[in-house]
C-alpha cells in the first residue's frame, strides 16, 4: 500500500512537472527586447519607450526593453534575426524588408502616399492586412506601422524647385534600384552609398547632396555640410514594429492582448509625433542657416511614369492599385 501510494505520488509529481513544461515558456515575467538602429533621442525610440511604459502598466508580466543605437546590428540583421528567432522584436523600415519579402518594395515608390490621412487608411485597411499576412508567412508579426514622414532633397549647390535644378547634382540614395531610378528620373545623378559615409562625402565634395526627412537631416547635422533643403516630398516609406512569431507564440493570451492594444496606441502616437517632429525640424534647420524652399511637386511626379512601369513589370499592379484606390 505504501509502495503503491509512493508510486502514485511520484507519478503525480511527474505529471505536474510535465504540465508545467507544456505551458508557454514565456507566459510570465517575460522581457522582450526591441532592436532599433536610431539613437536614443530619435522620436522612434521616444515612441517605443512610451509603448514600453504602457505595456508595463498593464501588469501582465511583460517588460519591454528598447535597444537603440544599432546595438544588435543593422535592420537587415533584425529582420533575418526575427525570422530565425534570434531577435525578439524590432523597429525597421520597409525598404530592407523588401530584401526578404519583395512585395514591400511597393512602399518605396515615389509619390505613393498622398498625405497623412491616406497613410493611415492604407496601413489600417486591406493593404495593411495584406502585408501583415505576407510578413507572417515569413515569421514576422506586424504590431504597428510607423510614419517616417516625407523625404526631401538637400544639397550644397542650389535650391531645387524644378527637375531642371537637379541636373548634374550627385545625390546619395539608399542601395535600392527603385530609389536609384527615382532620383535619376527626378533629374539628378543618384549615387548609392552607405548612410554612415554621407557626411564625409558631402564635406569632401564627393557628393552634392542627399535625401531624407527633415528630422534626420537635423539629427545627423547635415546642415553643417549642405545649405539647401528642398521640399520635393518624393518618398514616404513607412516603418514597422514587428515581433518574431516564435516570441509572439510564447506569450499568454493576456500578454498578446495587452501588446496588441498598446501597439495600436503606439501607432497613433508615433504618427502624430512624426508630424510634430518634422515641422519642428524644418524650423530648426532654418535656425541653423539652411535655406528651405518649396518644390514643384507636380513636375517631379509627372516624371515617375518609367519608375512605376518598371515596378509593375516586376511586381504586378494589384497591390499598387489597392493603395491608389484607398481614400
Amino acid at each position: 500500500m505504501i509502495k503503491r501510494d509512493l508510486l502514485w505520488g511520484v507519478g503525480a509529481a511527474f505529471a505536474l512537472s510535465m504540465a508545467g513544461l507544456a505551458q508557454p515558456a514565456m507566459a510570465a515575467d517575460t522581457t522582450i527586447r526591441i532592436a532599433s538602429v536610431t539613437g536614443p533621442a530619435h522620436h522612434h525610440n521616444v515612441s517605443l519607450r512610451w509603448f514600453a511604459d504602457r505595456v508595463a502598466a498593464r501588469d501582465v508580466g511583460l517588460t519591454i526593453e528598447v535597444l537603440d543605437g544599432a546595438q544588435l546590428g543593422g535592420e537587415r540583421d533584425y529582420i533575418e534575426g526575427m525570422m530565425l528567432g534570434s531577435i525578439q522584436m524590432a523597429q525597421v523600415s520597409t525598404a530592407p524588408v523588401s530584401g526578404f519579402i519583395p512585395e514591400f518594395d511597393l512602399f518605396s515608390l515615389p509619390y505613393l502616399i498622398r498625405d497623412t490621412e491616406h497613410f493611415k487608411n492604407v496601413v489600417t485597411g486591406p493593404v495593411g492586412a495584406k502585408f501583415s499576412e505576407l510578413a507572417e508567412g515569413r515569421g514576422l508579426k506586424i504590431l504597428a506601422w510607423f510614419d517616417n514622414g516625407y523625404r526631401n532633397v538637400f544639397n550644397k549647390v542650389r535650391p531645387v524647385v524644378t527637375p531642371e535644378d537637379m541636373d548634374g547634382l550627385k545625390i546619395r540614395v539608399m542601395e535600392s534600384p527603385l530609389m536609384v531610378n527615382t532620383l535619376n528620373a527626378m533629374g539628378g545623378s543618384a549615387t548609392p552609398m552607405s548612410y554612415s559615409e554621407l557626411y564625409t562625402a558631402l564635406e569632401q565634395g564627393v557628393l552634392d547632396g542627399g535625401e531624407n526627412a527633415a528630422g534626420n537631416v537635423l539629427n545627423d547635422k547635415f546642415y553643417e555640410v549642405s545649405a539647401y533643403f528642398s521640399m520635393t516630398q518624393h518618398f514616404r516609406p513607412p516603418g514597422i514594429v514587428a515581433i518574431s512569431l516564435g516570441t509572439w507564440n510564447g506569450l499568454s493570451a493576456e500578454q498578446q492582448a495587452a501588446m496588441t492594444e498598446e501597439a495600436a496606441a503606439l501607432q497613433d502616437y508615433e504618427i502624430q509625433l512624426t508630424a510634430e517632429v518634422g515641422a519642428a525640424a524644418v524650423e530648426e534647420l532654418k535656425a541653423k542657416g539652411m535655406e528651405i524652399n518649396e518644390a514643384d511637386v507636380a513636375a517631379f511626379r509627372e516624371r515617375m511614369g518609367p519608375v512605376y512601369e518598371d515596378f509593375i513589370a516586376k511586381q504586378g499592379a494589384e497591390l499598387l492599385e489597392m493603395v491608389q484606390n484607398t481614400p
